[in-house]
């Protein structure tokens, strides 16, 4: 394994339990009932707007860039931030000290992104961090394609390490390894 490419939320950063909080926050906002942390791992995936259409939300009433708007106030001032998994960064120093080279790819905003990771105290173990464009989670796999041919990197020669079925489908584009965590 030559490159490995990170997801961050769920897979290092043990932030499911505030990204469920968060979701619920915004759907009782709008009037509609929370869901359990189980409910949110069978209804999670990218686009997260169909996410979001999968738990009831209608979009006539409230839309989903005003829904995404609310998860990233509620995200940026959420009151316990989250920490990393436990051994996540034993994990990214061993790895580091084998000489594989490694880069986060995350659906979370850039900005957003490059603050948590400067604030855990973690960005040394990383040649690329990447993060979206907008708040919206629409897809990864534009940005592994262009994070791939900027670290020089192709097929087997990347792992994904994540945690949904989406990392699996950005794996899948760049013809990557792909190893799934079931913590996030």
């Amino acid at each position: 394994m030559k490159v490995i490419l990170w997801d961050w939320n769920g897979t290092l950063l043990n932030d499911t339990p505030a990204n469920v909080d968060i979701f619920n926050r915004v759907r009782i906002e709008c009037g509609y009932s929370p869901v359990t942390i189980e409910r949110y791992r069978e209804l999670y995936r990218h686009p997260i707007r169909e996410m979001y259409a999968d738990s009831g939300y209608d979009f006539t009433k409230h839309s989903y860039e005003h829904l995404a708007e609310l998860w990233g106030r509620a995200y940026l001032n959420y009151e316990n931030p989250p920490r990393l998994h436990e051994d996540a960064e034993y994990v990214l120093r061993k790895l580091r000290e084998q000489g594989a080279r490694q880069s986060i790819l995350s659906a979370l905003p850039h900005a957003m992104l490059e603050e948590n990771v400067q604030g855990l105290g973690v960005a040394h173990h990383f040649e690329v961090v990447k993060g979206a464009s907008n708040l919206y989670g629409h897809s990864k796999i534009e940005e592994g394609v262009e994070l791939a041919r900027h670290l020089d990197v192709t097929g087997k020669e990347i792992t994904v390490v994540g945690d949904s079925t989406h990392d699996a489908e950005v794996a899948q584009t760049l013809g990557a390894n792909c190893w799934l965590v079931s913590h996030g």
